[in-house]
């Protein structure tokens, strides 16, 4: 027995000193650590880095995943292993590495270490969220609790594939790449053509009982008469409207800001997507990188016009403060109506 004993606790270690000499800095190291408050429970890692073989055999510090698994998980890892010809299509594309980032700001993706877009948060956000949904009785009362606790969690994974022959590597981390510089470019471009304030747009939604909806003094209908849109397709069911009545929610915000698109669910934030950091230019120039806008273009789609519409409408968009409040019955606004 003691034998046994020892023998799993050997090899426990002997992972352990894999696994940490398969790690590297991540994109926020040392952020987690800095920002907690004292005396908080605080992981801050090293990232895991999984080496992807052109066979898409993964490896952690030269042992294969596979040969770890078998030690004390046999099979558990073999769903692991990436089809080869995803391997070649990275390889071919030059996208070296893909990390995923655990930081007290959001759970981060970069791709060839700049960001894509990427779930952000904060503590207060993650709070409300625990609430929210203690409120709608989603979960269990703990995760109230244990929400916030994940901001203090800092770690991660990078997964990197095989380099093309005389490429040189890109870091894991590329600190104000390209895209971030020209997506604040382009907006500081856009805001000097409009002024120093960004453009505002709020519309407000008020649902009825029965699903059907307004917008200022005009119902659904006649929005749909007046624009010739089928603008009465965002009725709801009135099951849905009653459900969301019972589960206490009376109004949902979906907003955008130059940080990112946002949705809020009384007035209690939720994580959001972010762009502040040119995350939807960088992800733009990855569809390139991986060929999806030729594919696309193979099946009639006049690509470079669709690229270039997006490119400039993009600038606008994310410095435009745009607000989309919908109000259920209940709701202080929807009384005052």
């Amino acid at each position: 027995m003691q034998k046994r004993r020892l023998l799993s606790w050997l090899t426990l270690l002997s992972v352990a000193v894999i696994v940490l000499a398969g790690c590297a800095p991540r994109a926020t190291s040392g952020a987690t650590a800095s920002q907690a408050a004292q005396d908080s429970l605080v992981v801050d890692l090293p990232a895991l880095v999984i080496d992807i073989d052109s066979s898409g055999q993964p490896s952690v510090g030269n042992v294969p995943l596979a040969q770890l698994g078998a030690q004390f998980a046999p099979g558990m890892l073999d769903s692991l292993v990436v089809p080869s010809d995803m391997v070649a299509l990275m390889t071919e594309s030059d996208i070296q590495h893909i990390q995923i980032d655990n930081s007290p700001n959001g759970l981060l993706l970069l791709v060839n270490g700049e960001p894509s877009p990427s779930i952000k948060w904060d503590g207060q956000i993650l709070s409300d969220t625990g609430g929210l949904i203690t409120q709608m009785g989603a979960g269990a009362p703990v995760l109230e609790k244990m929400l916030p606790v994940v901001a203090n969690l800092g770690f991660g994974v990078i997964v990197r594939f095989p380099l093309q022959e005389g490429v040189a590597a890109i870091p894991t981390y590329v600190e104000g790449g390209e895209a971030a510089l020209a997506s604040r470019q382009a907006q500081d471009a856009f805001l000097a053509t409009v002024g120093e304030a960004p453009p505002t747009i709020t519309l407000p939604v008020f649902y009825n009982e029965d699903g059907t909806w307004r917008v200022g003094d005009l119902s659904d209908t006649e929005w749909t008469n007046l624009t010739g849109l089928p603008l009465q397709a965002a009725r709801l069911q009135p099951g849905m409207i009653q459900s969301l009545i019972t589960s206490g929610v009376t109004e949902v915000s979906i907003f955008t800001n130059s940080d990112g698109l946002h949705l809020s669910i009384n007035g209690r934030a939720l994580p959001y997507i972010g762009w502040a950091d040119g995350e939807i230019n960088h992800l733009l120039g990855l569809g390139e990188q991986l060929g999806l806008w030729n594919t696309l273009a193979d099946s009639g789609m006049n690509m470079g016009e669709v690229i270039s519409m997006v490119e400039t409408l993009l600038p606008a968009v994310q410095s435009t403060n745009t607000n989309i409040n919908v109000y259920f019955p209940g709701s202080l606004a929807h009384a005052s109506q």
